[in-house]
């Protein structure tokens, strides 16, 4: 575990990476970026003094810290899209125990902006050979909702331990070669042999993390201590 800091960034870029999500990158001010492992997250605080925690997606390592923000109504999200290069923002962290054992056999459990962690565990095991496989799970309402999907295509690609699986559960666009429909239990086991071996990381919004809850725990009966869930209401 790392020790937390408290520190000036600066903004380097500020864009839009999915519908109503945008990708901002900082960079340390003083040119030492704060440790952190990935999964973890950040506390923002803006010059009006908002403060709002978000997960990072960048990897350990990058120059940058990158947080992939969800524009909703709020006192803090509303002031994102202003945001400008060279503007400057007070970073706190790292926290939060959704961190992970590096090499691993994982599945990753995303829904909406929930891919977040799950963009910076994948970046980190990118390239890392002795890494056991992952498979990503990421559902949204649409095509233009999945955030970094190009990169995630291009990861599973090229790395043969990284598997992608998209669905969504609103549409089914032109050319569409994915998986559609809400992700469950039956779209696990059609992707997974032995779900019930696995281990588990699951984040996104508060109803789908319960519903994960208990169908990983009590539907699979996989152990409490292979599974960690992070959500929050919307």
């Amino acid at each position: 575990m790392f020790e937390m800091e408290s520190k000036t960034y600066v903004v380097k870029s500020n864009r839009e990476i999915a519908e109503g999500i945008v990708s901002l990158k900082l960079a340390p001010e003083d040119g030492e970026q704060i440790a952190y492992t990935p999964g973890q997250f950040m506390l923002l605080t803006l010059p009006s003094e908002t403060k709002r925690a978000y997960s990072i997606a960048s990897s350990p390592g990058s120059e940058h810290l990158e947080f992939a923000i969800k524009l909703v109504d709020g006192e803090f999200t509303s002031r994102v899209p202003g945001l400008k290069e060279g503007d400057r923002l007070i970073v706190e962290g790292p926290l939060g125990p959704f961190i992970y054992e590096t090499c691993e056999e994982y599945v990753l459990i995303a829904g909406g902006i929930g891919i977040t962690p799950m963009i910076s565990i994948l970046r980190d095991r990118d390239g890392k050979s002795e890494c056991q496989k992952a498979i990503l799970f990421y559902s949204a309402r649409r095509k233009e909702g999945l955030a970094f999907f190009d990169e995630l295509r291009e990861l599973d690609l090229r790395n043969e331990n990284i598997r992608t699986v998209f669905t969504l559960s609103r549409e089914e666009p032109p050319g569409w070669e994915h998986e559609t429909g809400h992700l469950d239990g039956e779209m696990l086991k059609k992707h997974l042999s032995s779900p019930e071996k696995k281990r588990y990381f699951v984040c996104g919004p508060a109803r789908m993390v319960d519903a994960f809850r208990k169908l990983l725990l009590e539907d699979l009966n996989v152990p409490q201590e292979n599974c960690t869930f992070e959500g929050w209401n919307v």
